[in-house]
């Protein structure tokens, strides 16, 4: 099999609202979970640039490989537009011009680490999703290894059903009963949920997403799928956590489990209970682990 960059034509128009990440419960300090980020196991989790600016998230699963999601390394241009909800007036960007990402322009950072990019892989069905499936992943080879940092061990299985999970990643934060108060502070937060649904369109006859909602300590209402009791670090997290990871514990051993692709924003349901109610969604690792393992072994063939 033949692997290049891939460059696609999009035809669609995407439109984007506001979407913060990070958000955590209102009632438990935010050191809680930054403790939890600073773990050890988490520290194969990275932060991508491009130029000088953040643009998201990354997991290291191997000497030389790391994989995020494929729309972080799809640039576009943007106008504003407004949508008018109720009488609230909520501004929105209409995306245009779309590319995919000079990767001369790529720096990605773990623990103060500064690597470089080799090669990008965007899964090739990742734009034809009304017909393949989302495949929001991306693979990227980097220049060196790195030091002192353990790579994530990929999971092979489908049981990712009810499992507890480790969400990773950078991006805003701030309390899920002020909007208002949320910004970006290029922290790396980590919180917990529950996979509380598998869904998604097919690939290779399995969904390719992963499911979390974001549970109200008190409140039933936020409720939008599996038990309604929020995890002791519960969160949600999308926009700058793209890219990010999704962990579980297995048998003693952390695994990764999704990759950070985003959430909708019920807009609704922001009004009257802020960000609880929300959910996010995470790709699926277990059905990519063959296209995954392929690139790896086609590049280092390739390079002996």
């Amino acid at each position: 099999m033949k692997y290049e960059q891939l460059i696609f034509p999009i035809f669609c128009v995407m439109i984007f609202l506001t979407f913060f990440s990070g958000i955590i419960r209102h009632d438990v300090d935010e050191k809680a979970y930054l403790k939890l980020a600073a773990k050890k196991q988490f520290g194969c989790v990275g932060q991508i640039y491009k130029d000088t600016s953040a643009s998201g998230s990354c997991v290291l699963i191997s000497d030389h490989f790391v994989l995020s999601c494929a729309h972080v390394f799809v640039d576009s241009d943007t106008r504003p537009d407004t949508l008018n909800f109720n009488g609230h007036t909520i501004v929105s960007y209409v995306a245009y011009n779309h590319r995919v990402t000079d990767i001369s322009n790529l720096k990605l950072v773990f623990k103060g680490q500064k690597v470089k990019v080799k090669n990008l892989w965007i899964h090739p069905y990742y734009l034809d999703s009304l017909t393949k499936g989302s495949c929001d992943i991306a693979l990227l080879e980097i220049e060196q290894p790195l030091k002192n940092i353990t790579p994530a061990k990929l999971n092979y299985s489908s049981d990712e059903l009810n499992s507890n999970v480790v969400g990773v990643g950078y991006g805003a934060s701030g309390p899920a009963d002020r909007p208002d108060l949320v910004g970006l502070y290029n922290k790396k937060i980590a919180g917990e949920n529950v996979v509380d649904s598998i869904g998604g369109q097919l690939y290779l006859g399995y969904e390719t997403l992963l499911f979390c909602d974001f549970d109200h300590p008190t409140r039933t209402d936020c409720n939008k799928m599996g038990s309604p009791t929020p995890r002791p670090l519960e969160y949600i997290s999308s926009g700058g956590d793209s890219g990010g990871g999704l962990f579980r514990k297995k048998k003693n051993q952390w695994e990764l489990i999704g990759i950070c692709t985003g959430g909708g924003v019920n807009v609704e349901q922001l009004i009257k209970t802020g960000y609880y109610g929300q959910t996010m969604e995470w790709t699926r690792v277990s059905v990519f682990t063959e296209w995954i393992d392929e690139l790896k072994r086609w590049t280092t063939s390739k390079s002996k």
